[in-house]
């Protein structure tokens, strides 16, 4: 008989725990996704209802809902009303927001359009607003043109540059061998950091040799001798 037309083998029963928190797991990435979507926090028997589980599945209302609560992907407010809302990588989800998210950057790292998306779908439609009115610098994929990374920019320290000097500065070529490099700015009396520093090497002068008092004898109080003199064969 052939082997591949073979039955086989039934695959073993899971047990009932098992199962059901596969299917529990399974609803948590639902779930997730579909907070996700919306930009509102949302009640949990809206996301209930939107997973449509059948009957005999309610009973694992109750362990979906704590897994909701303990998931990194959630924000869980609780109260009288408790709602559960989607966290993003960057919590933004405007431009006003992220104007704001960018500001308080400790660094200059920017941040990525990519991770930005991960909460705000729409991001880049506001990004190349923003970018047009000169709130935000933005780099951009070169494959399709699209943002990449942002960071801020304030338009009031944007000045005009006149075109003359936009020219020459795009017109002037810089050498490309290193020691042209540094030959040109010593033509120019400047000095280039790459400059090799000679070592000046410090002669050790002479050690100036101690003199010995080679003078015999104690030399105890010498320094009173004229006080202390015996003036006894005055007596």
């Amino acid at each position: 008989m052939d082997d591949r037309k073979r039955k086989r083998p039934d695959e073993p029963m899971l047990p009932p725990d098992t199962g059901s928190g596969r299917e529990i797991l399974t609803q948590v990435v639902y779930a997730i996704e579909y907070l996700r979507s919306k930009d509102r926090p949302i009640p949990f028997d809206d996301i209930w209802n939107y997973l449509s589980l059948p009957p005999e599945q309610s009973k694992h209302r109750s362990a979906l809902r704590k897994a909701l609560i303990d998931h990194p992907k959630t924000e869980y407010t609780p109260g009288s009303h408790p709602t559960f809302r989607f966290r993003p990588i960057h919590n933004v989800r405007n431009g006003e927001e992220l104007i704001a998210y960018l500001q308080q950057q400790t660094t200059a790292q920017g941040i990525s359009v990519k991770e930005l998306k991960d909460g705000w779908p729409s991001a880049i439609e506001e990004i190349d607003s923003l970018e047009r009115k000169g709130q935000l610098l933005v780099t951009r994929n070169k494959k399709d043109n699209t943002p990449k990374m942002v960071w801020s920019n304030d338009p009031s320290l944007s000045i005009h540059i006149e075109d003359d000097f936009q020219n020459y500065w795009t017109k002037t070529k810089l050498p490309s061998n290193p020691s042209d490099m540094r030959l040109e700015l010593e033509k120019a009396g400047l000095t280039p950091t790459s400059q090799v520093k000679e070592i000046v090497k410090v002669l050790p002068g002479k050690k100036e040799k101690r003199r010995v008092n080679r003078k015999a004898g104690r030399s105890t109080n010498t320094h009173m001798m004229g006080i202390l003199k015996d003036y006894g064969f005055k007596k």
